[in-house]
């Protein structure tokens, strides 16, 4: 990936004639790397190979670029994952089933550092950080409801519905503190993992309680 970043970088001009898109990738990586509050907005110009005019000519500030990365990433997670679980009937597959998009998105690479900008939302403006906490809590209330209507259709008790998607989606968003592409645990394993240690976790309260 970094090779194909290289090559996108030599065929730019280093002013207009650049992707907006791919500025935002760009941008992503580097806050992820550096952190939001030691990178410049010279860093993201030279990671992207364009004047730092350049730069402006596609962007009007380092928050702007953060909100947007951020407001894309929520974006995709709506399609990629909300849209699809939608279409399901069964409770306990559309929990499944959400488990797995949200792993598979967050372990593509660029989204493993969209998804380790997510906190950064507190240094946004307060009007965009309303936005962005808006759109986290109502992923939050779907993981909830897909919780809620498990333990109701399996008639678990001693299950509180919104604790446990805030323990889901911590699990889940973690993974890219440790997760490498090229480590020894595959994609499919982590899913099948996380599946297995949540749900069982659900599914078994009956019995813990009994």
């Amino acid at each position: 990936m970094r090779a194909k970043r290289a090559k996108q970088q030599q065929q730019t001009n280093g002013n207009g004639d650049f992707p907006r898109n791919r500025i935002y990738e760009v941008a992503a990586e580097v806050f992820h790397r550096k952190g939001y509050d030691n990178t410049s907005m010279s860093d993201v110009a030279r990671a992207a190979g364009l004047t730092k005019a350049g730069l402006y000519h596609h962007v009007a500030s380092k928050e702007s670029l953060l909100y947007t990365i951020l407001d894309s990433g929520l974006d995709l997670t709506e399609s990629y994952v909300v849209k699809p679980v939608e279409e399901i009937a069964d409770p306990v597959q559309r929990l499944k089933t959400m488990i797995d998009l949200h792993l598979q998105l967050v372990l593509e690479e660029r989204n493993l550092e969209v998804t380790g900008l997510l906190h950064e939302c507190k240094t946004l403006s307060p009007a965009d950080r309303t936005r962005i906490n808006r759109r986290k809590k109502e992923y939050v209330k779907m993981t909830s409801k897909l919780i809620a209507d498990v333990v109701k259709k399996q008639n678990i008790k001693d299950v509180n519905p919104k604790l446990a998607a805030f323990a889901l989606l911590g699990m889940l968003n973690w993974t890219y503190q440790w997760y490498k592409a090229t480590g020894p645990s595959r994609r499919d394993e982590i899913v099948a993992t996380f599946q297995q240690i949540f749900l069982q976790g659900i599914l078994g309260a009956n019995q813990r309680r009994a």
